[in-house]
């Protein structure tokens, strides 16, 4: 309880959001456990599936500008790591 009084109020305030929600799921009937399970299956697969094609997309403009000698000036090594920049670089511009 003394990490609980240490934390700010927002974070408290999570913790006992998640509480809330582990013990709404906890009293849900099996039927509705289930219902449930899917549900949350179908929206974690979703934005799973967001993520990647975010992820997909960024490397994609990233290959468009190193294709169009753009990348020096619009890549720039703060906003990606340079390990991910030079796996998605093109291999004839290494």
């Amino acid at each position: 309880m003394d990490t609980l009084e240490r934390m700010p109020f927002k974070a408290r305030k999570a913790v006992f959001d998640k509480l809330l929600e582990v013990a709404d799921v906890a009293n849900l009937s099996k039927d509705e456990r289930i219902l449930y399970d899917e549900a949350l299956k179908r929206y974690r697969d979703y934005k799973n599936t967001i993520d990647y094609a975010e992820e997909k997309g960024v490397e994609k403009g990233i290959k468009s500008l190193y294709l169009y000698g753009s990348a020096k000036f619009a890549v720039h090594p703060k906003t990606l790591l340079i390990t991910k920049i030079q796996k998605i670089k093109p291999s004839s511009t290494l």
